[in-house]
Parts: structure tokens; C-alpha cells; sequence
């Protein structure tokens, strides 16, 4: 079997297995659990498809647009049920509204999210709020292709490497196509988020999983996991271990440590994220239940704002004010060296004790993270200068 491109690379976009016009590519786990596509070469008819489709080899040119908002939906119950300000989910309504279609990620199946196409707003739950784990793409570049083709308006939301990856597989910016990539800290490992749920639903399995799940004030994501013999766990995301190993950068994809696809400028439409600072630099927005920040990049984008501005509570704001707590905006997370450890213990050892041994706060780490927390303003400063 062959590759398309170095592995340490790779996104795992899928592109190229849309584009190969014989079926010669075919995507397999390797052994950090995440999705690679191989070339059968006795399939393939050596038409260069996939490169020329791959986002990092041919990256889709940027839209120069960048206007910033800080945007909150003024329904309470909105931003209950999601993620943020609930913005994506005006977007996602305004389109369907419309008659278009939405692609996201959902959950689907015990321990599998994958992206699917929705055409009614009763479909909407399925795709809305964050998912910890990195969405496989399958075939849904076809099923875009097709519906824009028949000129049906389409709303796309992914990280930006998926973006990317859909750019390049259209190979045009069709005007029924709109964009939305997230601010993204990194992709974790499938193989190690379904592990995480065999220990966890040990005396029943997991049935269902609510990602960032609010309680009733609002006031705190959390996870909650529901049992099949109807038993739920609830656990704030700083006390589950599977978030504090992905925000350790435990078991994320490779290419997440040198990702093409950070800053300011992006080949999307719309950049939408958490408004972490929105409490020091716009107060009057945030009320505990969560701020979006938006990056306008193109013309597209910013009519699609407009058209929900309506049902927002907005103001404008400044690319490095929304990077000030959440850096990801603009560069890739670092390396550690327990991620090597990591996987060195995983499928050996018990998952959740190998999490605890490497999540555990070392002394004087507390104390470290506050003089971080301290040097980050300055610190974007210079990364916008």
C-alpha cells in the first residue's frame, strides 16, 4: 500500500479518498487510532487526483476579509442547548429555513462521530455543540457535490483542515457553498475516545454522550454520560479525565502540532470559537452561558451574519482579543513528551489509571499555569505585531 502524503502531515480530511475516481484509496486506523488513506496500488490508475485535491500539498487560497465580532444568541434556551453563543445553530436555522442543508459532526453510534448532512431543523440536536474527538468525513464531500450541483445551498461546519479538505475537493467557492471552520485546539484519537467509554460504562455500556452538556443555571460545561441501565454520570470537564488528557495533547493527531490551517486569514467563510475573553474586554455580553467569537472572512460569510444579526447580541471586537485566552486561533498546541508515554501504556494498561498517572498536577504547576495565565495578553500582543 502506498500514501498520499507523509503521515506526520496528514489530516486525514478525506479529500483525496472522495476525489479517487476508481476506489483505490481506502482510510485505516493505524496504531494511535486515527484515520490514513492508503493507495491500492493495483487499483490505481496513476491520475494524481489525490494530490492535487490534498489541502497540504495545493492549500486553498485565504479570504482577505477580517472583520471580528463577539456574538452571543439572545435566546437563553439557544446557548442552554449548545455550545458557546450559540451561534452555529442560528446559522444552521437560517439555513434550513431556507431549504438548504447543514453538514456537521455528530455523534453517531457508541463511541463514532462522523459528519452527515441534516435537512430539518428537527435534525439540528444531532450536529450542534463541540465534539472531543475528530469527526471521520466518509463520503459527505460527494453528497455536498451533488447538492450544490443541483443548486441547493449548503452550510459546511468542521475544523479547518476539513474546510480545507472540501476547498480542494470542489476545486471552485460555489456561491450556495458557505464555510464555518471552529477555532480548534486539535483532533484526539477515535480508537482512544472508544476506549475511554468501554472502561467508563463497564457495568453498562454508554449510550449516549452529551458534550459540554450545561446544567440548569448554565454556569458549567460538563460531560454528561447516560448508561444503558439508565444510570448518568455528570462530571465537569476539569474533572474528566479524557478532557484533561486532550488538553494535555495527549493523543492528538500528529499534524495538529504543526497545523497549516491556524491565523487570522482562512479559505472558510466564517471562523467561529469560545469567547474566553469576552469577560475582560466585552463584560456587557457575557452572563455565564457562553460568548462566540467570529471571524468574517469573506462577503458570504458576512451575509450570513447579517441575515441572523437580528437574534444576536453582537459587538465588534479584535482578532487579538479573541486569541487572548484561546490561543489556538493563531497557532498550533505544543508537543509534550508524555504523548510518546502515552501511547508507549495505551492498550496495555488500564486507560483511566494511565490517564491519572499523566494528567496529574506536578508541584508548583498550579502556580506555573497562573503566571501563564498572567503573560498571555502581552504574549498575543507580540504574536499580532
Amino acid at each position: 500500500m502506498e500514501t498520499v502524503i507523509e503521515k506526520q502531515l496528514c489530516t486525514g480530511c478525506h479529500a483525496c479518498f472522495n476525489a479517487c475516481p476508481v476506489r483505490a484509496i481506502r482510510m485505516e486506523e493505524d496504531e494511535e487510532g486515527f484515520l490514513y488513506p492508503l493507495i491500492d496500488p493495483q487499483l490505481c490508475v496513476d491520475c494524481g487526483k489525490c494530490q492535487a485535491v490534498c489541502p497540504v500539498w495545493h492549500r486553498p487560497e485565504c479570504n482577505e476579509k477580517e472583520d471580528t465580532y463577539a456574538c452571543a444568541a439572545v435566546e437563553r434556551e439557544l446557548r442552554l442547548s449548545g455550545s458557546s453563543g450559540a451561534v452555529f445553530t442560528l446559522l444552521a436555522e437560517e439555513t434550513l429555513r431556507e431549504g438548504g442543508l447543514v453538514c456537521g459532526a455528530a455523534y453517531n453510534g457508541p463511541g463514532k462521530v462522523r459528519h452527515i448532512l441534516i435537512d430539518d431543523v428537527s435534525k439540528l440536536s444531532q450536529i450542534r455543540g463541540t465534539k472531543y474527538v475528530q469527526s471521520e468525513i466518509g463520503d459527505v464531500y460527494q453528497h455536498i457535490k451533488a447538492a450544490l450541483g443541483k443548486g441547493r445551498r449548503v452550510l459546511f461546519s468542521g475544523t479547518g483542515c476539513q474546510v480545507a479538505g472540501l476547498k480542494s475537493y470542489l476545486g471552485e467557492d460555489p456561491p450556495e457553498l458557505t464555510t464555518v471552520d471552529l477555532i480548534c485546539h486539535g483532533v484526539p484519537s477515535p480508537a482512544v475516545w472508544r476506549d475511554y467509554l468501554l472502561e467508563l460504562g463497564e457495568d453498562s455500556p454508554v449510550a449516549e454522550v452529551g458534550f459540554r452538556a450545561r446544567g440548569t443555571t448554565g454556569k458549567k460545561d460538563s460531560f454528561r454520560y447516560r448508561l444503558q441501565n439508565g444510570k448518568e454520570l455528570l462530571r465537569e470537564q476539569k474533572e474528566d479525565l479524557y478532557v484533561k488528557g486532550f488538553l494535555q495533547n495527549l493523543y492528538l493527531r500528529s499534524s495538529c502540532f504543526s497545523c497549516a490551517f491556524k491565523g487570522t486569514k482562512r479559505c472558510s467563510d466564517l471562523t467561529i470559537g469560545d469567547f474566553w475573553s469576552a469577560k475582560e474586554f466585552h463584560p456587557e455580553l457575557e452572563d455565564g452561558l457562553g460568548v462566540s467569537a467570529v471571524l468574517i472572512h469573506s462577503e458570504k460569510g458576512a451575509s450570513a451574519l447579517r441575515k441572523i444579526q437580528p437574534r444576536l447580541k453582537w459587538e465588534q471586537a479584535s482578532p487579538a482579543e479573541a486569541a487572548c485566552w484561546n490561543e489556538c486561533l493563531v497557532r498550533s498546541v505544543d508537543q509534550t513528551d508524555k504523548r510518546a508515554e502515552f501511547y508507549s501504556r495505551w492498550r496495555k494498561e488500564n486507560l483511566m489509571q494511565v490517564l491519572q498517572d499523566l494528567t496529574a498536577a506536578e508541584p508548583g504547576q498550579a502556580q506555573e499555569k497562573s503566571s501563564i495565565a498572567k503573560r498571555a495578553l502581552r504574549k498575543l500582543k507580540k504574536l499580532f505585531s
